[in-house]
């Protein structure tokens, strides 16, 4: 009986069942370093567990390719998936948000790695990688974040090339592929970069968790003299022409105008009226023009020079109150560009007046608070002196017998008291704060100001900047006829602080708490200006490149911005880089279809052609070497080594005597 022939077991639909696919171990291994780069900057920002997650998803992954555990079925991906939803729940206190979103994205990219099967899984993970990199820019946008997000792309491009190879190759040649790949597309993204509309940037969006620097709406004795430690930038400023001087350089942030009998604080961050609009009845003099880009710090107002006029912002978020002040739309999150013309001298047409309820709130000091300073005063006004030489008699208090320092004493309930004729030692708050409620109990109305003072001009990029140790506050006084005018009291006790900043107006022990490795060598300061102009230029022209720098670049470029215009110039760069890549590809055909001993017999051939000798059509290379040495017969060492090199790697399957080859051909005639 003949046994019946075997035969395949078809699918309902008539065709053999597809097989099983697996990926190899170098193929997985790349895509777990693959997501260990991607996922490692986003975990700075996100909750600490999210690495559980994907340390588990990673070690199951491998446990699974060992033939040790199975694949997990769909009762466990649900429960690992509502895990995950579960403890970003619990993380953001169920607030959604750009975090949270992100968070979720990881979790579906970690927990994906167990479903990666076959090739065309694999893709499909390299493709949310891509979208987890651009994710990175959403918590930070500086050189080095972007730095690390090519690197990103380029090990992408490599883990991807490496899903189709069919042969081993190096991890160095896999990166230098991956590298080459980025480089052929880097061309087009610059003129995508440059000419696409400006719809705003993705780092636009703002956080659930920004992080909240500098100073707040209140301020105590102590507040400012901590920020004088850190030396992170607040804000960097570019002037339009010559600065200002040193003395002009007041950063206005603030206005407190409301006293408990220790802090102050303002009356109302959001809902602080807009100027009005008879101010711009006045006339401005010395107007300031500057363009500020602020680091994120949390809150809503932003800094200026005194008095704004106009403001501007790609998304016309923010407006100049009353006072003066720069206040933005919502809390400053993300790192932003803007533009100011300050007047920093103006003249009224009529004498400047307040109203009596605004005399009141900017007089107003709580009962029994300071009693000792209240009487000093009182005794100034009983003397009949005018407010211009009670302001004269508290600066020269301050002159004759306080001490600028970063470690005061601490104060107690009557903190003016305490600290006017006890202690006499402070940093700017203390004597802001002592000089405002000395006006006020005389019956001058005074506000304290928060900001910055002076700043680090940056020779390499021409610009200023201003770090968080220069934090400052002074008071402003209302003058009769002129308005409020700017007064520091820390000028009348260190004038050093104002002219030369900080360090200089500090005792020695004071000195050794401000003391910093980059300024006391000159090599590392100069290193670390460049670094901050580099950091500057990547956001001027990168980060802070609208819709107006847009303009700007393109009117400048192509003579205008019309879509005709545009377009040509599109069509044109097309057509240049293709020719360019044309060539490029027949310059290297030739060269890339010859094996590598192949060419150092070409460049032998090409030393031979130089003493009259030249190879014939079919003539092998033996051939060829012994017809020379019937003429050359003293280049025989030279000749019979590179033909048995020749032989070892083109006929006997030696390809590390290569080199060898290479460098007998580069010394030959020697």
């Amino acid at each position: 009986m003949l046994a019946k022939p075997w035969r395949p077991r078809l699918t309902p639909s008539g065709k053999p069942p597809k097989q099983a696919e697996y990926l190899a171990r170098d193929k997985l291994a790349w895509l777990l370093v693959m997501q260990a780069m991607l996922i490692l900057p986003l975990l700075f920002n996100l909750p600490f567990w999210l690495w559980l997650v994907w340390a588990i998803t990673a070690f199951w992954r491998t446990q699974m390719f060992r033939g040790r555990w199975g694949t997990p079925g769909s009762l466990v991906k649900t429960l690992l998936a509502l895990i995950c939803a579960g403890g970003l729940f619990a993380s953001y206190a169920g607030k959604t948000g750009t975090e949270t979103m992100v968070g979720l994205l990881v979790c579906a990219f970690s927990l994906k790695l167990l479903e990666v099967n076959s090739g065309r899984d694999a893709q499909l993970l390299l493709f949310i990688g891509f979208i987890i990199t651009a994710t990175q820019f959403l918590f930070s946008q500086t050189p080095q974040a972007a730095a690390y997000a090519l690197l990103c792309v380029v090990l992408l491009l490599a883990s991807w090339r490496s899903l189709y190879l069919t042969h081993a190759q190096s991890t160095g040649m896999r990166f230098k592929r991956g590298g080459m790949i980025l480089l052929h597309a880097l061309p087009i993204m610059l003129v995508l970069f440059v000419v696409i509309p400006r719809l705003g940037p993705l780092w636009a969006i703002p956080n659930q968790q920004a992080a909240k620097t500098g100073f707040s709406d209140s301020l105590s004795p102590g507040d400012l003299g901590n920020l004088a430690l850190d030396r992170s930038p607040a804000f960097r400023v570019g002037f339009a022409d010559q600065p200002p001087p040193v003395n002009q350089l007041y950063w206005r942030g603030l206005v407190l105008d409301t006293f408990d009998g220790r802090t102050w604080r303002m009356r109302d961050t959001w809902g602080v009226q807009s100027r009005a609009p008879n101010d711009d009845k006045a006339i401005k003099r010395e107007l300031t023009d500057y363009s500020i880009i602020v680091e994120p710090h949390g809150q809503p107002w932003l800094f200026s020079l005194m008095t704004a006029q106009r403001v501007e912002n790609t998304s016309n978020s923010i407006r100049i109150t009353a006072d003066s002040l720069l206040m933005n739309r919502i809390p400053v999150a993300q790192r932003m560009r803007y533009q100011v013309s300050s007047a920093l001298q103006i003249e009224w047409p009529e004498p400047p007046q307040l109203n009596k309820l605004q005399r009141d709130n900017y007089t107003r000091l709580p009962r029994d608070s300071n009693p000792q300073t209240r009487a000093l005063a009182e005794s100034w006004r009983s003397q009949n002196l005018g407010d211009a030489q009670i302001i004269a008699q508290a600066l020269a208090l301050f002159n004759r017998e306080f001490t600028y320092t970063l470690q005061p004493p601490l104060l107690g309930q009557h903190s003016v008291d305490e600290f006017l004729l006890t202690t006499k030692r402070g940093f700017c708050e203390h004597f802001s704060s002592a000089f405002a409620f000395l006006l006020r109990a005389a019956g001058i109305p005074a506000r304290v100001v928060v900001g910055y003072q002076g700043g680090r001009w940056n020779p390499v990029e021409n610009y200023l900047l201003v770090s968080q140790s220069d934090a400052h506050a002074w008071t402003e006084v209302w003058i009769e006829g002129t308005g409020w005018q700017m007064i520091d009291p820390t000028a009348a006790v260190a004038p050093n602080r104002i002219q030369q900043g900080m360090n200089e107006a500090l005792g020695e022990s004071d000195q050794q708490l401000v003391a910093n490795a980059w300024r006391s060598s000159k090599l590392l300061y100069n290193l670390q200006l460049r670094w901050d102009a580099a950091t500057y230029t990547w956001q001027r022209w990168v980060l802070n490149y609208d819709s107006e720098a847009q303009e700007g670049l393109l009117s400048r470029l192509l003579g205008g911005t019309e879509t005709w215009r545009i377009t040509l110039w599109l069509i044109g760069l097309g057509l240049v880089g293709a020719g360019l890549f044309a060539w490029a590809l027949l310059r290297n055909q030739k060269g890339a279809l010859l094996r590598p001993e192949t060419k150092a017999v070409k460049k032998l051939e090409q030393k031979l052609a130089q003493l009259g000798y030249r190879r014939k059509t079919g003539e092998t290379l033996g051939d060829f070497i012994h017809r020379v040495l019937y003429s050359e017969p003293q280049l025989k060492n030279g000749l019979t080594q590179i033909a048995q090199l020749f032989e070892q790697v083109a006929y006997q399957n030696r390809p590390e005597q290569l080199p060898q080859l290479q460098q007998a051909v580069k010394q030959f005639p020697r």
